[in-house]
């Protein structure tokens, strides 16, 4: 875990609480840094004459005991813990932190998408941005989409008579955004490339609308400019797939490193400087070495997952395959799914390959 991980979650530790919970004997009084605990037993050198003071809030203390190293004399929120413990590998600290945590309500933070530039040669349609006047969009909301996931993926919404402008041969053409939902599809340094129109009634005649005359989805990652400080990402496949994705890894405190993308299709473009290969290339430049696919539950699907994956490992990347239930994609099954497929993902090589394809089909033949 990085330490600023480790950092946020002792942050929630209010220290009484936890002694109380670990049957610290304890009292309260007031110093001049404010509140402090004083415990009966030190954890470290086991006296119990009342030695140890702690600061309630930071949980930084001394024991006066006089019966161990200067050095250890001094507590920390961590420190004293771990002694309370029996001093355990960190790992199991850490565990036993993370499960008070949670059972306090913390929830671990999501990272914050990089700044956009939407400046380009072209003009998006008359849109809303997301979260308006700290409201959502409940078509989103439906989804397990929050405000905040909102904002992270920079969606927005097309009223009535939103309309994309693009030029043709004949003059000016326009097509229909009323009633959608604008994902825009930023390239890898975050200036805009593309967007899509996913409509929210029901009765459109086509559920995603892509604007003509510019670059399609085709050739980017969705959310790729978001992949930064990492090693790891997870391929899923539409905006939504990435969102579920996302959804899933923020309830996961171990997954917090883990960033989604998306390929807008079961197959990676390769073949130029702007296909999807050539991305995938610059991540391992920013210090990508693992990749996941986690395309839908389709026997075809698991093909075309072993095949981009049978290609990146080509290029270096240590590639795994994630199996979801048949038929389904990540927008379909609850996040505790889809934590389970990544953490059950398999380790793709050659013999592997095989395992995979023959794995999908006895899996849909089952179901």
């Amino acid at each position: 875990m990085a330490t600023d991980d480790l950092s946020e979650l002792l942050d929630t530790i209010d220290m009484p609480s936890w002694m109380d919970r670990e049957g610290i004997s304890y009292r309260l009084t007031h110093g001049r840094s404010g509140q402090q605990i004083n415990v009966r037993e030190c954890p470290t050198c086991g006296n119990t004459d009342w030695k140890v003071y702690v600061n309630a809030d930071t949980g930084v203390g001394n024991c006066f005991a006089g019966s161990h190293p200067v050095e250890e004399r001094i507590f920390t929120k961590y420190r004293f813990i771990r002694d309370h413990l029996g001093r355990p590998h960190g790992s199991k600290v850490i565990e036993h932190i993370r499960a008070y945590a949670r059972e306090q309500g913390w929830r671990p933070a999501r990272r914050q998408s990089v700044e956009v530039e939407r400046h380009v040669g072209w003009e998006l349609p008359q849109h809303i941005d997301l979260p308006h006047e700290g409201r959502n969009l409940a078509y989103l909301e439906n989804r397990g989409i929050t405000a905040d996931l909102s904002a992270y993926f920079h969606l927005a919404y097309c009223p009535r008579g939103a309309h994309f402008r693009y030029p043709t041969e004949r003059g000016w053409a326009y097509q229909d955004y009323s009633a959608r939902v604008l994902i825009p599809v930023f390239d890898m340094e975050g200036k805009l490339a593309t967007f899509q129109g996913r409509d929210v009634t029901g009765h459109a005649e086509k559920k995603y609308l892509f604007p003509p005359g510019i670059d399609g989805s085709g050739v980017h990652l969705f959310n790729g400019l978001n992949v930064h400080d990492t090693k790891r990402i997870v391929v899923g496949e539409g905006a939504f797939d990435v969102a579920a994705i996302k959804i899933a890894l923020d309830a996961d405190a171990q997954l917090r490193d883990v960033v989604p993308v998306g390929t807008f299709g079961k197959h990676l473009s390769s073949g130029s400087d702007n296909s999807q290969l050539a991305k995938f290339l610059s991540l391992r430049e920013r210090g990508v070495e693992e990749v996941t696919f986690m395309w839908d539950g389709e026997v075809q699907a698991t093909d075309d997952a072993v095949e981009a994956g049978l290609m990146l490992r080509q290029h270096g990347f240590r590639v795994r395959i994630a199996m979801l239930p048949p038929e389904k994609d990540p927008n379909e099954v609850p996040a505790e799914v889809v934590r389970r497929a990544f953490y059950g993902a398999t380790l793709l090589k050659g013999a592997s390959a095989m395992q995979l394809r023959m794995s999908r089909r006895i899996m849909n033949s089952n179901k």
